[in-house]
């Protein structure tokens, strides 16, 4: 029988391990405090060390976990727990949260370091990579540009995630380069402005797109 774990899984999992033994690693020499929120000036927010496995192990893990059962209250079932495209968005997600874990102990092992530039590039290439992401993810009721029209036609669904995925994949690598080369504050109102522009215009198109659906079904 042919085994539905795949190489999406495997890194998956691995995403969801490295942000604790990363913690495990560097635990003698964290200071008393570790940063936990961060904001356009910086780090704003810290949490005691004792309660740092609540952002290397318990927010990639619930999120995992609700993955895994979120298929499950799919009325219709379109979505499929063991597709390539919803293995990737797994990924995608407990990755993202790995990675912020594993640089927020990361700045608590070096003090004197900013977030600044790579908490900027680093959201800008989520949204590369959630870009790449949408233009195949297929029709369903939990993730991508639930729009009423998209999830009315799948093919106004598959039209709209397509443009919607270049658009971001795009901002995304227009946001990284700002948030490498131009000033820190700049990136912010750009980055803000790409990801607001992105969803009006997914909003827009998948509304013109439907219109047009009917009109020549008419």
């Amino acid at each position: 029988m042919k085994s539905s774990f795949s190489l999406w899984q495997g890194l998956t999992l691995l995403a969801l391990l490295l942000p604790t033994a990363y913690l495990l690693w560097a635990w003698p020499a964290l200071p008393d405090a570790i940063p936990s929120h961060f904001g356009p000036d910086g780090i704003d927010g810290y949490m005691p060390r004792d309660e740092a496995w609540v952002l290397t192990t318990a927010m990639p893990l619930g999120v995992y976990l609700l993955l895994l059962f979120l298929p499950r209250f799919d009325p219709r079932r379109r979505v499929a727990a063991d597709s390539r495209s919803y293995h990737k968005m797994g990924l995608l997600l407990v990755g993202s949260i790995g990675a912020l874990a594993c640089y927020s102990i990361y700045l608590a092992l070096h003090p004197g370091m900013q977030p600044g530039r790579g908490m900027n590039v680093g959201m800008a290439l989520f949204f590369v990579a959630l870009g790449n992401y949408l233009t195949t993810v297929p029709p369903n009721y939990f993730m991508g540009v639930r729009t009423p029209w998209a999830l009315e036609s799948d093919l106004v669904w598959t039209k709209t995630h397509r443009l919607t995925g270049r658009v971001f994949f795009g901002g995304g690598m227009v946001a990284a380069m700002v948030g490498l080369f131009a000033p820190v504050s700049w990136f912010m109102p750009v980055f803000m402005g790409l990801v607001l522009g992105g969803a009006v215009l997914a909003y827009g198109y998948s509304y013109w797109v439907y219109r047009q659906v009917a009109q020549a079904s008419a």
